[in-house]
């Protein structure tokens, strides 16, 4: 008779020959085996990869250095903060905000160090490193300038007559006449780099710039906020209007999960929450 524990209780085995013992002793030694082994290593009860979802996202503005200019954070701001917890809240992943220059926020992007970016314009450059979840509202790109010098820009390229330079955001995409121009050293005395939407409309305040490239509902957001410079600036020109997009990290979110985000922002796209969302702020995703 052989006798062995099996996961704390006794059993024992009858052998009717002793030269079958090796071999029963062997046979029988398998369910212990296998019940030896705990169950936490059981394939099915393992942790999914994706089950934990976590992500970081990046806001143009920090609200530390917004204080310092002595400013208000912009409404826009949590708006922004919104569309993205709409979408990862539908995603079933936790959110954590950064503010960050918006070019330093690409490089972070590009380096997997931050996962979702949102009004994002689409370029293939961009493509490389951003995955295109989905548009988030129909942005529109404007001239903005000093009422006294409106008169002298029929086109962005005449900005050249101006008697001082227009703000724009650093590595922001304001379509294919700034792209054609930016890089041209005639135009360089007159375009005047800001790191973020904030600073941008400081320079305005201040008098350092005659006038800025903004998004439209961007222009009427502050011109409401600061009526003494709706007095003074109004709309130019209409230089780019398309889509922009919520984009995650290529390197830094996985593919699966990359989908998983973009299966849920098809859920939630156009319905009443998003919608409540852009027209708070005036948005529209036509």
């Amino acid at each position: 008779m052989l006798s062995f524990r099996q996961n704390g209780w006794q059993s024992l085995v009858k052998v009717s020959a002793a030269g079958r013992a090796p071999f029963c002793v062997l046979l029988c030694s398998i369910p212990f085996l296998v019940a030896a082994v705990p169950s936490w290593a059981e394939p099915s009860s393992l942790p999914s990869a994706e089950a934990s979802c976590h992500l970081v996202a990046h806001l143009n503005e920090n609200k530390e250095d917004v204080a310092k200019e002595g400013l208000t954070l912009p409404r826009w701001y949590d708006l922004h903060h919104r569309l993205l917890k709409l979408l990862t809240d539908e995603a079933g992943c936790t959110l954590d905000v950064i503010g960050s220059p918006w070019s330093r926020s690409l490089a972070l992007l590009q380096q997997g160090k931050i996962d979702l970016m949102l009004t994002m314009s689409y370029t293939e450059a961009r493509n490389q490193y951003a995955d295109f979840i989905g548009s988030h509202y129909m942005e529109e790109s404007v001239l903005v300038l000093h009422k006294d010098q409106v008169a002298k820009v029929q086109q962005l390229s005449d900005i050249r007559h101006l008697p001082g330079p227009i703000g724009v955001l650093r590595d922001a995409y304001y379509g294919a006449a700034f792209e054609q121009i930016k890089n041209e050293a005639a135009y360089q005395p007159f375009l005047q780099y800001a790191n973020t939407l904030t600073q941008k409309l400081n320079m305005l305040q201040r008098h350092r710039v005659l006038g800025m490239i903004e998004d439209k509902t961007q222009f009427l957001e502050w011109s409401r906020a600061y009526p003494e410079l709706a007095a003074d600036y109004q709309l130019s020109l209409t230089l780019h209007r398309a889509p922009v997009y919520i984009v995650a990290s290529r390197s830094g979110v996985s593919e699966a999960r990359r989908l998983r985000l973009r299966q849920a922002w098809q859920r939630v796209y156009g319905k009443p929450a998003h919608l409540a969302i852009l027209a708070e702020f005036g948005w529209s995703l036509e």
